[in-house]
C-alpha cells in the first residue's frame, strides 16, 4: 500500500475520532425556573491510546432553550458516580495509583469542597468493586447518609505448605486466617470482559459511622447484582443469578437463570418466577411500582423481553405483565407497528406522578422510545424522524435523549412529557450539544432496504442499510458486506466509526440484519436457532445482489467483506461458499469450528442454542445425542468449506478472548496459509471486542488498507500508478 494512502487513511481516521460519543446523561436539576443537566461523552485520545471521559454542565431556561454550558472537565479516572436525589451531595468511586499501587476510592463531595475520602483497600472488607453494565449498582439511601454498591467478596488469605517464617518476628493476629495449600485454587469468574469477577457480594457505605458493611442474606449459589435501595431506606432489591453449577458468560447474554429478589432484615425473597432471566430493577419515585425486563432462561443468548410490574406495597405482592413478549409485532397507538422490548431500562425511566415508563428498543434497523401507561397497558411511540432516539434520564417530567444516526454522531437532546403526548407521542426536544460536520459527508447517503422471500420459510423478512456514495460512474465503487455478530442483535441507525472511515476511504458499506437479528419479534431470533451457516449466509448473498440492482455504481468484480464473532463467521462462510462473488476479507475473532469451540468458549450454551439443541450439564445426554450434536456444529461450521476459499484475507484475533477462543482464528489462518490463500493475522493481547486504545486504532486502520489493496478505488488506483511510474523513474 502506498505510503500517501496510509496518511490519508490515519489523517480520516483522526479527523473521525474527534467526534465525542454521547455515554450518559443525568438531569440535576428540573424546575419552574431552569434546568441543569450534566452529560458524560467518551472521546478517543490518540495520543495517550485511551478513550478519554468528560463530563460537562448545560443549563437551560424553563422553555428548553440552552443558556449556557461550561468547558469540559476530564473524569476519565471516575470509575462511577452518583448524587442524592437532592443534589446536595456526591459520592464518586474513583481509581487512583498510590506508591505504584493502584486502589479505589469512594469520595463524598458536598459542592464546595471534598467531605470524605475513604480509602477501600484499608478497610480491608471486600475486593474491588464492580464497575461493569451487568453487575455494577452505586446509589445512595433515601435519606443520604449510606451508598450502596457491589464488589467482590473478600476471600481468605492462602500461603504455601512451607514457607519460612522471618527469624525473631512474633506471629500477627492474623495468622489464623490464613488458609493453607490453597493457592492454586480454581475460582471460576463471568467470563468475557468480566476476568476476576468469582464472587459478588453487597457492601453498604454508612457516611455517618464511616464503616463498611457486607450484606448477609442471599444463598451462596447466587451472586447478587443491580441493588437499588427502597423507598423506606432499609430493604434492598436486586438481581440474582444463579452460578452453580457454572459461571456462564454474561456479556451480551440476557438468558442467564436469574431472580429479582427482596432482602429484607437478612432474609431472601423471590420476586419473579422460577425458570426466568431478569434485569433492570427500577423503582418508581413514590416507591410503589416496582418493574423489570424478564424472559424466558436458557436458549438464544438475546431476544425480546416482557415488561413486569409489581405493586411493592401489597401484602401480598405478585407480578403481572405491563408489555408481553412479541412474537411478530404489534399495533400500537397512532397505528404505530411494535416489535418487542430488547433494551435496558433508563436507570431513572418514570414520569414524575409515578404512571408512565419511558423506554427505549431496537426496532428493524432502528431505535426508538416509548412510553408505557402502567394502568391502562398501552404503549406510545415517541414521534421522531429517521435518526435513533434513546431515552438517557428522566427527572420532574424532563427527559434527555440521545439522537444520532448513521451519517450524525451522538447529540442530546431535552424534552419535556404532558399529558398530551400520551396520545400523539409528539415531545417537542431541544437540541443541547451539536455534533462536528465530517468533511465530504454531503456527498454520502444512507437508506434502509426490506426484503422478503416469495417461498414457504415461516420467517421471510431480513432488512440492511446502505451507507456511501449518492451517485457515481456505473459499476465505479467498491462496497463491502458487514453482517453483524451475535447472531442475536442488530445494526441501529448509529454512527460507527469504522464504517464512516471505510466510506470516506472511497468504499460503500452495507449492513445486514439477516434474519435472527433481534428487533423484528422474537420467532425472527428463534428462527435462525439450528440454521445458522444457511439461512444467515443465504440473507447476505440476497443483501449482495440487491444492492448491486439499487445501486448502479457499486462495482460488482469488488465485493468485500467484513465481520466479527458471528460475524466473522459469516464472512468466513461467505467467502468460502461463495468464492467468485467476494474478493476480500476481514474477520475478527471469527468463529470458525462451533464443536471444537463448544468445549472452551465461556458461553458454551451459545454453541448447543445455534444448532437448536438444549444445554443442561446437570442432566445427561444420551452418547447418540451428544455426537449427532456435535457433527451437526461442525457441519454448519466455516472450517467444513475451507478448501474453497481464495479471497485474500485479514484476521485479527484477540489473544485473551475468552468468548471465540483465538485458537479458532489461528485455525483458518493455518488452513488458508496451507491452500496458499494470501493471508495475514494480526494477533492482540486483547479480549473479544478488540477495543482498548491502540488495539482499536490498529485493527480498524489495518482493516481499512486491506480491503483498499484487495478492492481499490479509482483514487486508489490512480495512486498506485502515480507510484509505480515514480519507481521505474527512480531505476533509471
Amino acid at each position: 500500500m502506498a505510503s500517501s494512502q496510509i496518511e490519508k487513511i490515519v489523517k480520516l481516521y483522526k479527523t473521525l475520532a474527534q467526534n465525542p460519543s454521547l455515554s450518559g446523561a443525568k438531569i440535576l436539576r428540573a424546575t419552574s425556573n431552569g434546568i441543569l443537566i450534566s452529560s458524560v461523552w467518551s472521546q478517543k485520545n490518540l495520543e495517550r491510546k485511551t478513550n478519554q471521559k468528560f463530563c460537562q454542565n448545560h443549563i437551560l431556561d424553563s422553555e428548553l432553550l440552552l443558556l449556557s454550558e461550561n468547558f469540559p472537565i476530564d473524569v476519565t479516572t471516575e470509575l462511577l458516580s452518583v448524587s442524592t436525589e437532592d443534589e446536595q451531595r456526591r459520592a464518586v468511586l474513583r481509581q487512583a495509583t498510590i506508591e505504584n499501587t493502584s486502589k479505589q476510592f469512594i469520595e463524598i463531595w458536598d459542592k464546595q469542597r471534598l467531605l470524605k475520602n475513604y480509602d477501600l483497600t484499608a478497610f480491608d472488607v471486600h475486593g474491588d468493586v464492580y464497575t461493569d453494565s451487568e453487575f455494577a449498582s452505586f446509589e445512595w439511601s433515601p435519606d443520604k447518609t449510606k451508598v450502596l454498591y457491589i464488589a467482590e467478596k473478600k476471600l481468605p488469605k492462602s500461603a504455601p505448605f512451607y514457607k519460612q517464617k522471618p527469624l525473631n518476628k512474633k506471629e500477627s493476629k492474623d495468622e489464623d486466617e490464613v488458609s493453607v495449600g490453597n493457592e492454586y485454587v480454581y475460582k471460576p469468574h463471568w467470563g468475557e470482559q468480566l476476568v476476576g469477577k468469582h464472587r459478588p457480594v453487597v457492601a453498604i457505605l454508612d457516611t455517618t459511622t464511616d464503616t463498611i458493611s457486607i450484606l448477609s442474606g442471599i444463598p451462596d449459589e447466587l451472586s447478587s447484582a443491580q441493588v437499588l435501595w427502597a423507598k423506606n431506606n432499609q430493604d434492598i432489591v436486586g438481581v440474582a443469578w444463579k452460578h452453580e453449577p457454572r459461571h456462564l458468560g454474561l456479556v451480551a447474554c440476557t438468558n442467564r437463570l436469574s431472580w429479582i429478589f427482596l432482602l429484607k432484615d437478612a432474609e431472601y425473597k423471590k420476586l419473579s418466577s422460577d425458570g426466568c432471566a431478569v434485569r433492570c430493577p427500577r423503582f418508581s419515585p413514590d416507591g410503589k411500582h416496582l418493574i423489570w425486563l424478564e424472559r424466558a432462561a436458557g436458549g438464544a443468548h438475546h431476544n425480546a423481553h416482557r415488561l413486569m410490574h409489581l405493586d411493592f406495597n401489597s401484602e401480598k405482592p405478585e407480578a403481572d405483565v405491563l408489555v408481553d413478549i412479541v412474537h411478530t409485532c404489534i399495533s400500537i397507538k397512532n397505528s404505530e407497528q411494535f416489535y418487542g422490548f430488547y433494551g435496558r431500562l433508563p436507570r431513572r425511566c418514570w414520569s414524575s406522578d409515578s404512571q408512565y415508563i419511558f423506554l427505549s428498543s431496537p426496532q428493524q434497523n432502528n431505535t426508538r422510545s416509548y412510553i408505557v401507561d402502567i394502568k391502562t397497558k398501552t404503549i406510545t411511540e415517541i414521534q421522531n424522524d429517521k435518526s435513533s432516539l434513546v431515552v438517557l434520564d428522566v427527572k420532574n417530567d424532563v427527559i434527555a435523549f440521545l439522537e444520532s444516526s448513521i451519517m450524525e454522531p451522538s447529540v442530546l437532546t431535552i424534552g419535556r412529557f404532558n399529558l398530551e403526548v400520551v396520545n400523539n407521542g409528539n415531545i417537542a426536544r431541544s437540541k443541547i450539544s451539536t455534533s462536528a460536520t465530517i468533511p465530504e459527508s454531503e456527498n454520502l447517503m444512507y437508506e434502509f432496504s426490506e426484503y422478503d422471500y416469495d417461498n414457504d420459510d415461516e420467517i421471510k423478512h431480513f432488512n440492511f442499510i446502505y451507507f456511501g456514495p449518492k451517485v457515481g460512474n456505473n459499476k465505479s465503487v467498491p462496497f463491502v458486506i458487514v453482517p453483524h455478530g451475535g447472531p442475536h442483535v442488530n445494526y441501529e441507525n448509529l454512527f460507527i466509526l469504522n464504517y464512516f472511515l471505510f466510506v470516506l476511504s472511497g468504499l460503500a458499506v452495507v449492513q445486514v440484519n439477516y434474519r435472527g437479528s433481534t428487533g423484528m419479534g422474537s420467532k425472527n431470533v428463534e428462527y435462525l436457532q439450528g440454521k445458522v451457516g444457511d439461512v444467515d449466509v443465504k440473507d447476505c448473498v440476497i443483501a449482495t445482489k440487491e444492492a448491486l440492482r439499487k445501486y448502479p455504481w457499486l462495482n460488482p468484480e469488488k465485493v468485500g467483506l467484513v465481520g466479527g464473532s458471528h460475524g466473522g463467521f459469516l464472512v468466513t462462510h461467505l467467502s468460502a461458499q461463495y468464492p467468485d462473488l467476494y474478493k476480500v476479507v476481514v474477520a475478527r475473532n471469527p468463529v470458525i469450528d462451533i464443536a471444537a469451540m463448544f468445549t472452551i468458549s465461556d458461553i458454551p450454551d451459545w454453541c448447543a442454542a445455534v444448532v437448536n439443541y438444549p444445554f443442561d450439564e446437570s442432566t445427561p445426554m444420551a452418547e447418540s445425542d451428544q455426537v449427532e450434536m456435535l457433527v451437526k456444529m461442525f457441519k454448519c461450521s466455516p472450517i467444513i468449506h475451507v478448501s474453497k476459499v481464495k479471497a485474500p484475507t485479514l484476521l485479527c484475533i484477540g489473544s485473551n478472548d475468552l468468548r471465540v477462543p483465538p485458537s479458532q482464528g489461528k485455525l483458518w489462518y493455518q488452513r488458508l496459509k496451507a491452500n496458499n490463500v494470501k493471508t495475514k493475522m494480526l494477533f492482540y493481547e486483547d479480549n473479544h471486542p478488540l477495543a482498548s486504545g491502540p488495539v482499536d486504532v490498529d485493527n480498524i486502520i489495518n482493516a481499512c488498507l486491506w480491503l483498499l489493496e484487495h478492492i481499490p478505488t479509482e483514487k486508489t488506483d490512480d495512486v498506485s500508478l502515480q507510484e509505480e511510474k515514480c519507481d521505474k523513474c527512480n531505476k533509471f
